[in-house]
């Protein structure tokens, strides 16, 4: 897919440019880069317990959901926001709109969408359910079926 979006910096919610490393690279310079202010490019395949206690040294995270049918980034997203209480930005890149009440309802705290979706109004898809058939961290509002 020539779409997938390829990113070495990212506007953080304060719209000031953070600098990105791989996941591999953060292990490979941990010393280094746990004292610069990096976001870290997290792939679905990448295990993102072996960062759980380095999160206090990562300025965001970005996931990349550039894979429809791959639900990991969902899982990583729920562990580092709600299990691990990571304080920084949770990024979700290469987003497809039918991804993103499920990608917020994860943890995600903002997105970018593939270039496709562009000048399309993505409000009725971020926030467009309002039953929800599972338990998740922000099921406030939503009206429970079983």
């Amino acid at each position: 897919m020539s779409e997938i979006l390829q990113i070495e910096s990212i506007l953080n919610k304060d719209y000031e440019s953070v600098d990105l490393v791989s996941f591999q690279e953060w292990f490979e310079n941990v010393n280094k880069l746990s004292k610069l202010s990096v976001g870290i490019i997290v792939g679905p395949s990448d295990d993102v317990s072996l960062i759980k206690d380095q999160l206090d040294c990562i300025e965001l995270i970005v996931l990349d959901f550039n894979n429809f049918d791959d639900g990991r980034c969902y899982s990583q997203a729920y562990l580092l926001s709600k299990r691990w209480k990571f304080p920084g930005e949770i990024i979700g890149i290469n987003a497809h709109l039918d991804q993103l009440q499920f990608m917020i309802r994860s943890g995600v705290t903002s997105y970018v969408l593939l270039d496709s979706y562009l000048g399309l109004d993505e409000k009725d898809y971020a926030n467009g359910f309002s039953i929800c058939y599972q338990e998740a961290a922000n099921n406030s509002g939503l009206q429970k079926k079983y």
